[in-house]
């Protein structure tokens, strides 16, 4: 079976190394068919179907055209969540995919309203540090760097809890949304590879069985070493 994975506007999706994630991904699947979408191309998931799309952060400026680029595909993008395609949208890139907006300068922008959460922003407010966390029975290690929290609605599954550094908002321990195999987290890093056992958990779900990562000796002894650290309570958050 073919895999094919697109990565949707990179060139400016390109915040904070997060390009890091679909490098270590064609390293790691080399097999797979990658597409990667310019900001004033067609969506390839517009017309065939694909097995995962990616998206990284980008300014809040290109969030909004980002979003006018997607919306048109609306439809689409919510079968494709619902019949289990690959998500994964790492740092501001998911917010798009909500109810709204809420920008302390700018007031409220409406989203595609795909998923059931809501984003308060304020560009004076700049929210980085540590974030250490478990999803499902993995140990997740990353970084915040936002401007945003993000408030779930009563159903919204979240991606990880958090145990160490900030949740979503500053009353949740929980961080990220998901539905279905749609992930979308604020955690930069990039995600892929900082945390190798999920980066396989991902591959499996795109092709049914465990796979060697690239250089996966090396990225393991790594990660242990990041959670060591992580946990070591003499490491702030921040």
């Amino acid at each position: 079976m073919s895999i094919v994975i697109e990565d949707l506007f990179p060139e400016v999706g390109n915040l904070f190394g997060d390009t890091g994630n679909m490098r270590y991904l064609v390293k790691s699947l080399p097999e797979a068919e990658y597409i990667r979408t310019p900001l004033n191309g067609r969506p390839a998931f517009a017309g065939r179907d694909v097995n995962m799309i990616y998206m990284g952060p980008m300014t809040e400026s290109s969030q909004l055209e980002v979003m006018k680029r997607l919306l048109p595909f609306k439809e689409r993008i919510n079968e494709m969540i619902d019949n289990g395609t690959v998500f994964l949208m790492t740092g501001n890139a998911f917010e798009i995919f909500g109810n709204y907006i809420d920008d302390s300068d700018n007031g409220k922008t409406e989203c595609m309203g795909l998923l059931d959460f809501t984003v308060k922003r304020n560009m004076m407010k700049r929210k980085s540090g540590l974030v250490l966390g478990v999803y499902e029975d993995i140990e997740i290690t990353g970084f915040h760097a936002r401007f945003t929290d993000v408030f779930p609605g009563e159903n919204t599954q979240s991606f990880i809890e958090v145990i160490k550094g900030e949740g979503m908002n500053p009353k949740s321990s929980k961080e990220g949304i998901v539905k279905n195999n749609f992930i979308g987290t604020s955690i930069i890093g990039p995600l892929l590879v900082l945390n190798p056992l999920f980066t396989k958990k991902l591959i499996k779900k795109l092709c049914g069985k465990e796979r060697t990562l690239a250089f996966e000796d090396d990225a393991m002894k790594a990660y242990k070493a990041r959670l060591e650290d992580f946990k070591d309570k003499k490491v702030g958050i921040h």
